[in-house]
């Protein structure tokens, strides 16, 4: 890995907790799972949500990363085979991990 490479990463690092409004990390821009924007509805509408769209996603451990009017993801997509019942025997399956970059108002890759 080439020294601009680590510089880049490392700056990227230390900038992206101020970024403000987004939702670029585990729990949020300050590590800790609190929403800190204003004009959030309290409580959910009687008939729930409406789904404005929806993006086939494989599975995977990580939540959504916001940046911007972006969404990114990561899955694991397998070769036509059923993940094993047990976490364990997973890795035996071939399969190969992604990183999705989807538009956040039309959830299009």
């Amino acid at each position: 890995m080439s020294r601009s490479t680590i510089w880049f990463w490392m700056l990227f690092g230390i900038c992206s907790p101020l970024i403000a409004d987004d939702w670029p990390q585990w729990l949020g821009p300050q590590r800790d799972g609190v929403w800190r924007e204003t004009g959030i509805v309290e409580r959910f509408p009687e008939n729930g949500l409406v789904r404005k769209w929806q993006t086939p996603i494989g599975a995977g451990y990580s939540g959504p990363a916001v940046l911007g009017d972006r969404v990114f993801v990561t899955d694991r997509v397998t070769a036509d085979a059923k993940d094993p019942a047990s976490p364990f025997e997973r890795g035996a399956v071939p399969s190969s991990e992604r990183v999705l970059c989807l538009d956040e108002a039309t959830g299009k890759i």
